[in-house]
């Protein structure tokens, strides 16, 4: 008798089960029938935007300026490169540095800088070096060079994986941005404005694929830019802005920096 009633009451537990599973539920993006035109779900009026979503012009997103958003080439090189060309460059195009914002969105840390630091030696530093030169691991395998964050002192290096089909003369010296360079501008990655650096880690350029994956929080792209800055810096730090202690090191003419 007892087994019997136990089995009844393990069948009552599976019908009740079976109510529970296939009772009423309104389903993610189902027509509903309480719209007019049966949409899902009522559409964001014009102008809405969801709670904490930058707005265009947040500088936490908006790297460009308002010529960056609009664009303009010179007439010397539109006669040199695309006479008959009908397009506008499109937003972000570096055709001018003042199309780049120079100030960062947020005020930098040393925990901001250190974090920046261990982004880019786990996201960067296999093609661009430890040191911003170029000579990364991945370049060592034969892949492209990037270009070096460094000027050459004398001058006269070139930057070998730039190809523009020119003279050496006429090639890229080593240090210069290649996306300028692309415009017809001669621009140092040390005088590049840091708008531009975070514009390449979000979007990439030639070679370099975009970075907004492996780095999807967008702070943490800026701390990876100013570290970018901070790198370049440190290899060209004025003699009189140094430590006492290592100025006194150049003056006996060490190599410490």
């Amino acid at each position: 008798m007892n087994r019997l009633l136990s089995i009844l009451a393990l069948l009552s537990l599976v019908g009740c089960q079976q109510k529970m599973a296939e009772q009423p539920a309104p389903r993610p993006y189902e027509q509903h029938p309480g719209f007019p035109d049966k949409q899902s779900a009522r559409p964001l009026e014009k102008g809405v935007i969801h709670r904490n979503q930058p707005t265009s012009d947040d500088p936490m997103v908006s790297w460009l300026t308002a010529a960056g958003k609009n664009p303009k080439v010179s007439a010397d090189w539109k006669a040199a490169v695309d006479p008959n060309g009908s397009t506008a460059p499109t937003a972000g195009a570096p055709t001018s540095v003042d199309n780049f914002v120079v100030d960062l969105p947020f005020e930098m840390t040393e925990a901001d800088l250190l974090r920046g630091q261990s982004l880019y030696a786990a996201n960067c530093a296999l093609c661009h070096g430890g040191a911003g030169y170029g000579n990364g691991k991945i370049v060592e395998r034969g892949y492209l060079k990037p270009p070096s964050y460094h000027l050459d002192p004398v001058g006269k290096e070139i930057d070998a994986g730039h190809f523009t089909g020119e003279s050496k003369e006429k090639s890229l010296p080593v240090g210069h941005s290649r996306g300028f360079d692309r415009y017809g501008l001669r621009v140092s990655i040390k005088d590049a404005p840091i708008g531009y650096i975070y514009q390449v880690i979000t979007w990439g350029y030639g070679g370099m694929g975009s970075h907004e994956t492996q780095l999807p929080n967008v702070p943490d792209r800026w701390r990876v830019a100013a570290y970018v800055k901070t790198l370049i810096y440190s290899r060209s730090v004025p003699a009189g802005e140094l430590p006492p202690a290592v100025q006194a090191e150049l003056s006996k003419g060490g190599t410490k920096s």
